[in-house]
């Protein structure tokens, strides 16, 4: 399916979401369209009244400034108030199961959840109640972060289908949910790692539900008409030869990069490249809160 052809509806039947994958191609398409359209009208600083009288409570079991400054941001832009219950809160939980929380919080007025890394068992609670929920992960395999990878591709490359996305450095587990989420809209995703760091077996089968995604050793091969590029770090790994550099990024000069933050500066990714011109890091960061703002829209009505 092509996201330029793709009529939007403006809406969704969905009010939960616990994981990337649970997300049909046609309902990241709606996210997208949503998120193009508030951006375009927060640019020309259209005030977006939105979410007037909504609260949206924040609810994380260990310190993650950046997802609480992110969302309360994308929620008060829009008109709506947080409720944020940080770990020093812990006394809200106590004896209560996340099924009586979420009743609580309904009960006060919330009119969605946004929650971090909740157990099989949390989930299975919340999916029990009425309130709707966002469930983010760490790093990449957060929704809203994979959201705003491809809200920036489509930006930049003014498409999804056919785009090719090249992904540099430890990449023995590249994480299959986000993986495949690039590769059901469409994206080319080619992987360049010496060989001892690229996927293999059952982890290289994970990743190939939606299409073949290609492994190279050779990063002329990975940047043969690529418009993305990311790095994915581990804190055991050195790359050698495998980091983004300029001379990586002239392979392809069309090329973006893309990245989650935060970096290994100068091993995953050279600082001129990072800063530079064809770098789409700090975009993508600011494109995170329209993906928030879309999302929440649709789910939490």
């Amino acid at each position: 399916m092509d996201i330029n052809k793709y009529g939007a509806k403006g809406r969704t039947a969905r009010r939960q979401l616990f994981s990337l994958s649970e997300l049909e191609e046609g309902e990241i398409y709606e996210i997208l369209w949503l998120a193009k359209k508030l951006k375009q009208k927060q640019q020309v600083k259209e005030k977006l009244g939105v979410f007037d009288g909504k609260n949206v409570a924040i609810m994380l079991k260990s310190s993650a400034s950046r997802t609480r400054i992110s969302f309360e941001l994308a929620v008060n832009r829009i008109g709506g108030k947080t409720l944020y219950l940080s770990p020093a809160d812990a006394d809200f939980y106590n004896g209560l199961t996340y099924l009586d929380a979420a009743h609580i919080l309904r009960s006060y007025g919330a009119n969605g959840l946004i929650a971090k890394n909740l157990s099989a068992e949390e989930i299975a609670e919340l999916k029990a109640s009425a309130l709707p929920v966002i469930n983010l992960k760490d790093g990449r395999a957060n929704a809203c972060q994979a959201l705003a990878d491809l809200f920036t591709i489509w930006e930049t490359a003014g498409r999804l289908s056919g785009v090719k996305y090249a992904v540099f450095g430890d990449l023995r587990d590249p994480g299959a949910e986000v993986i495949n989420f690039y590769v059901k809209c469409g994206l080319e995703v080619t992987l360049c790692a010496p060989p001892e760091l690229l996927p293999q077996g059952e982890t290289l089968r994970a990743l190939s539900q939606f299409g073949d995604v290609a492994l190279t050793s050779d990063a002329a091969v990975a940047m043969k008409n690529a418009e993305a590029v990311t790095s994915i770090a581990r804190a055991d790994c050195a790359f050698g030869g495998f980091s983004v550099t300029p001379d990586v990024m002239e392979l392809s000069p069309q090329a973006k990069f893309l990245h989650i933050l935060p970096v290994r500066h100068g091993e995953e990714v050279s600082d001129d490249v990072l800063y530079g011109p064809r770098s789409a890091v700090f975009a993508r960061s600011a494109n995170l809160i329209y993906a928030e703002q879309a999302a929440m829209m649709l789910f939490f009505r």
